[in-house]
C-alpha cells in the first residue's frame, strides 16, 4: 500500500514505516579508538578530516576489546556516553557501537567487513595518524583493510611519512591498490592517558574535553584512584 503525502510527512527516521525513496550513497569516515576519554583533539581531527576529505559523515567507533591495550579500560557504555555528549549538535558525527556486538578483540578488518555488509553501496575511509602507518602491516589482515577503505592520514610531527608506495611494498601489493590521502590538521597535543592521570591527581581538564564530558567524568567519579 502506498503512503499518502500526509503520511510521508509524518514519517521520521527510526519509524518502522518508510517511504521507498532511494537511499543516497554516503562517504563515511571511520574513526576508531578507545576514547577513554574522548577529548578536543579527537573532535578537531574528525572535523578536519570530514572537511578536507569531503566526508558525508564521521562515525566514531569505540573499541570494545582493543587488542593493543590489554590493560583494563573504562566500561564501554561510559565511553559511548561521553562520545555522545561530545558530538551532540554536530549533524555529521555519529557513534557506532558495532564492536560491542563481538566477543572477539576489536580488529579493524572485521569491523570494516561488517560495516560493508550492513551498508552496501556506501564507501568507507579509515582515519589514522601518520604514526600508525608503519604499524599497519602488522595489523590483523591489513590487505583487507586496504581493499575495504581509503586511508585518511593526519600528518604527525616527527618521523618519515610513509607513502602509498612504501606501504604497498610492506604489504606486498601493487601501489595502485592503496588509496591514501594526507590531511593537515592543527596539532593538539592531548593524550587520554594524561587526562586520566590529571583527574586522578585532582587537576583540571577544563577546555581539554567538552564541558559535558568533564561533568560526566565528575558525576560518575571516573578515573579516580581506587580505594
Amino acid at each position: 500500500m502506498t503512503a499518502t503525502t500526509g503520511e510521508r510527512r509524518r514519517l521520521r527516521r527510526g519509524d518502522t514505516e518508510f517511504t521507498h525513496r532511494p537511499r543516497t550513497t554516503m562517504r563515511i569516515g571511520i574513526f576508531g579508538g578507545t576514547f577513554d576519554p574522548v577529548h578536543m583533539g579527537h573532535l578537531i581531527l574528525a572535523e578536519q578530516c570530514r572537511v578536507q576529505a569531503n566526508l558525508d559523515e564521521v562515525w566514531f567507533v569505540p573499541s570494545a576489546q582493543p587488542p593493543h591495550k590489554p590493560n583494563a579500560i573504562t566500561r564501554f557504555e561510559h565511553r559511548c556516553d561521553m562520545l555522545e555528549l561530545a558530538i551532540a549538535g554536530h549533524p555529521a558525527f555519529r557513534v557506532n557501537r558495532i564492536e560491542k556486538e563481538r566477543d572477539a578483540p576489536s580488529f579493524t578488518a572485521v569491523t570494516l567487513e561488517q560495516l560493508h555488509t550492513r551498508h552496501p553501496g556506501d564507501t568507507f575511509a579509515l582515519l589514522l595518524g601518520s604514526d600508525c602507518l608503519p604499524d599497519l602491516p602488522g595489523w590483523y589482515e591489513p590487505r583487507k583493510i586496504i581493499a575495504m577503505a581509503e586511508l585518511i592520514v593526519v600528518i604527525r610531527p616527527g618521523g618519515m611519512l610513509w607513502t602509498a608506495e612504501r606501504l604497498a611494498r610492506a604489504l606486498q601489493i601493487d601501489a595502485s591498490q592503496v588509496r591514501l590521502r594526507f590531511i593537515a590538521c592543527p596539532m593538539i597535543d592531548i593524550a587520554s592517558r594524561e587526562l586520566r592521570r590529571a583527574v586522578s591527581d585532582g587537576l583540571s581538564i577544563r577546555y581539554l574535553v567538552p564541558r559535558a564530558v568533564e561533568e560526566y567524568i565528575r558525576e560518575r567519579k571516573l578515573y579516580l584512584p581506587s580505594g
